[in-house]
């Protein structure tokens, strides 16, 4: 499986630009809706739906997403009304909040899923890439040019805590005098 692709800063694809602006995904969603009412006689459900509510749902806040799950499944009733002149059945009602319920599960889903996916990037990118490191006390230069024990620096970009101990090699080493001979 390939591996997503990234910016410099950790963001994909589909989280910057255009993909990102509010006003652009309620265009895309009517696009959508669009295009699914020239679809409608083919599909039972509206699988032209998932796209874009999963996508409003990963770059937008999850209400807003809601709102394009049920404007997209009220627009099914709506194709109906506009098209066949007739009163709307009860099974089209059923069939719509059905709809509205299974796009709203997905939304939640995947704005959860894409609120951990950036929470992740931003954990991972505390401790990622090049740190200056001094070759003999093994202090890290930090942001401030200051130099910190190892220990604090990464207290300070993560929530690892330290305990500390004494590796036989070092404890044979520097207290000999102390440690059974095997």
């Amino acid at each position: 499986m390939r591996e997503p692709t990234f910016n410099q800063n950790g963001i994909l694809p589909f989280e910057r630009g255009l993909w990102n602006r509010a006003w652009f995904m309620l265009i895309l969603c009517l696009v959508f809706a669009a295009l699914d009412w020239e679809l409608v006689p083919l599909l039972v459900f509206p699988f032209v739906f998932v796209f874009p509510v999963m996508l409003v749902a990963w770059n937008r806040n999850v209400w807003f997403s809601l709102v394009c799950a049920g404007g997209l499944s009220l627009s099914r009733l709506a194709h109906g009304v506009v098209f066949d002149w007739r009163p709307i059945p009860a099974t089209d009602v059923a069939d719509a909040l059905i709809q509205f319920f299974v796009l709203m599960l997905l939304a939640a889903l995947t704005h959860q899923l894409g609120r951990q996916s950036r929470q992740l990037r931003k954990r991972v990118q505390a401790l990622e890439g090049m740190l200056p490191i001094c070759s003999f006390c093994k202090c890290i230069r930090n942001e401030k040019s200051e130099w910190v024990p190892l220990e604090n620096y990464i207290s300070g970009h993560s929530q690892a805590v330290f305990t500390h101990g004494l590796c036989p090699d070092c404890a044979t080493r520097h207290y000999s005098d102390y440690v059974p001979k095997p």
